[in-house]
């Protein structure tokens, strides 16, 4: 592949060399065709077509009448009133949106991964600060826990209550949670996640389904995701677990801890309010 551009890098070279940019090398009307529109042209078509016209006399001879062609039908499409159509002038205006967006989009992307890696790289988690964490939470390495629970997710705390009342009117959490969660992945397995092991998952989620005794239900829990309802279904000891074995595990809970704290510090400093419920009736009145 690399091969191949360079022969077609050489092949525009080859094709510019014969004349100097400016040099006219046809004309349509009063429109003037430059050796430099016909090397813009050419650098956006395939190497394999640039080698074929900078190689022979009838390559180039083609790709010259070629672009002459496309000029003829642009002038006689503006003779016909075409560009002052309201069918073009709206695909223009379409297209520039279009192009600012994608530029957004693209500026938006460049500065996230620039400054993601950046931000990577100055949360470390240190071995010193591993052990820090083994010491003092030993005893959950020394009896381990996983747990499996049932889980209802919602964007908004009115459809968290709304989805409450069903459950305790007597509605199962399984029909509930196929009916309104929005974690598509559990929903259809009536909310079922896990097992799990502290650390797994987001911080406030984990707290309350370990607090609960097995059979039984939460009341409304948020997190960063939504609103959830937990029912926790079962909790099964694992061995124990020695440092080593818990090094990697404790690594990213730290890792996690570090990127919550990190945006928490920005939602406070940027002053963050989120109203999900009007956003969500404002979705509905449409």
């Amino acid at each position: 592949m690399k091969k191949l551009l360079v022969v077609a890098a050489a092949a525009l070279l080859a094709f510019s060399a014969c004349k100097g940019k400016n040099d006219v090398i046809a004309k349509v009307g009063s429109e003037k065709i430059t050796q430099e529109t016909l090397n813009e042209k050419l650098a956006s078509f395939p190497p394999d077509y640039q080698n074929y016209v900078q190689a022979t006399e009838s390559g180039k001879k083609q790709f010259i009448s070629g672009v002459v062609r496309e000029k003829v039908l642009i002038e006689a499409a503006k003779r016909a009133g075409v560009d002052k159509s309201k069918d073009y002038k709206s695909a223009l205006e379409s297209y520039k949106q279009d192009q600012k967006r994608q530029l957004e989009e693209f500026k938006n992307t460049f500065l996230l991964q620039t400054f993601v890696a950046q931000l990577q790289s100055k949360m470390v988690v240190t071995d010193e600060q591993i052990q820090a964490y083994y010491k003092a939470n030993q005893a959950e390495f020394d009896k381990p826990v996983a747990y499996t629970v049932k889980h209802i997710l919602v964007p908004s705390k009115a459809l968290a209550e709304a989805a409450l009342q069903r459950l305790k009117a007597g509605e199962s959490f399984d029909k509930v949670a196929k009916e309104v969660s929005q974690d598509a992945s559990s929903a259809k397995k009536g909310g079922l996640i896990g097992p799990f092991k502290k650390g797994d998952l987001v911080k406030e989620f984990e707290e309350v389904a370990m607090s609960l005794k097995v059979g039984e239900m939460s009341g409304i829990v948020e997190t960063s995701y939504g609103y959830h309802i937990i029912l926790k279904v079962s909790q099964t000891p694992l061995p124990k677990m020695t440092f080593d074995q818990a090094k990697s595990i404790i690594k990213a809970i730290l890792e996690k801890q570090q990127v919550e704290d990190w945006f928490a510090a920005e939602y406070k400093k940027l002053g963050v309010e989120i109203n999900y419920d009007a956003a969500l009736q404002a979705q509905n009145q449409k």
